[in-house]
């Protein structure tokens, strides 16, 4: 680093480059402060002194609080990187999940739960014996329960996530029809997309991406979806198709496994959509090591 670039850095307040990073993921001066444990004048004093280190800006007004621009969301991965490296560089402490104490909050779509329950359980109780997982069923509003800090991790969602909360793409769903064995549908040997339509449907009112692509596909032919059966639960969801007046549109995922192809009849369908399924987790806990290391445990007994 030459001696112009050692000036400039020492005249900065390293500090204010925390408050930034806490600002941007937190979206608010009042929420800032209070992680930071300042008073909320500080940090808006913060905010003054930051706006002058950068040309451009960084925030702007929105409601009663701040919104981050295009620049300072394009800072933020930087910023935490250099963060996780400042604590590393000062703590000297390798993460050890056995040392650790505290919950991790996960909520994902309940077809998941004999997949990913038993797995994650038995991998906490012999890597991670002091966390606490909690798990909840996937809710219409993930991403304000992340930004609120009620969840750590949201798994299986096919929404488009905010600015401040990250996704990864897990898997590649294709979707399916699912229907009693007894129902009209699977007396035709290949049905159109007319024939498809033309029965009831059930929805599954938490998968809300895909329903409404499905919704899409319909419209987009001139043809009218009928759905007189939704719920947020796949259970329900199940038993309703049981009684042989609905079809569903279900991915490849979830239907695929024994659960569901021991009751139910599974007609594939090349016109019907494929769906990216997501892990979600907000940006205030994006370096946050316990999380990481759930993250990346998920992901290799997935095989994502």
């Amino acid at each position: 680093m030459n001696h112009s670039d050692l000036k400039i850095i020492q005249g900065c307040d390293l500090n204010l480059l925390l408050s930034l990073t806490v600002l941007i993921e937190e979206g608010s001066v009042s929420k800032s402060a209070e992680r930071l444990n300042i008073s909320q004048p500080a940090m808006s004093q913060n905010l003054k002194q930051i706006r002058n280190l950068f040309e451009k800006p960084l925030f702007v007004k929105h409601g009663q609080g701040i919104k981050a621009t295009e620049k300072a969301l394009s800072l933020l991965p930087r910023l935490q990187e250099w963060l996780e490296m400042s604590s590393r560089l000062i703590l000297q402490k390798t993460f050890d999940p056995k040392e650790v104490n505290g919950v991790i909050r996960i909520a994902f779509i309940d077809s998941m739960t004999a997949e990913i329950v038993p797995q994650m359980l038995e991998v906490f109780m012999l890597e991670a014996p002091n966390v606490e997982l909690e798990f909840l069923h996937k809710p219409n509003n993930m991403f304000s329960m992340l930004e609120s800090g009620e969840l750590d991790l949201c798994i299986g969602g096919t929404e488009l996530p905010p600015a401040n909360i990250h996704g990864r793409h897990i898997r590649l769903e294709r979707f399916c029809i699912a229907s009693s064995p007894d129902h009209p549908i699977n007396q035709l040997t290949e049905p159109t997309l007319t024939d498809i339509f033309s029965f009831d449907t059930a929805e599954y009112s938490v998968s809300s991406a895909a329903e409404y692509q499905i919704t899409q596909l319909a419209q987009t032919n001139n043809l009218t979806r009928k759905v007189s059966f939704s719920t947020n639960s796949m259970l329900v969801l199940r038993h309703g198709l049981l009684a042989g007046k609905h079809i569903a549109f279900m991915p490849d995922t979830i239907i695929n496994s024994p659960y569901w192809q021991e009751k139910l009849a599974i007609i594939n369908h090349e016109e019907l959509p494929q769906v990216k399924s997501t892990l979600y987790w907000h940006a205030r806990v994006h370096q946050d090591p316990l999380v990481q290391w759930f993250k990346k445990k998920y992901l290799l007994l997935t095989h994502a």
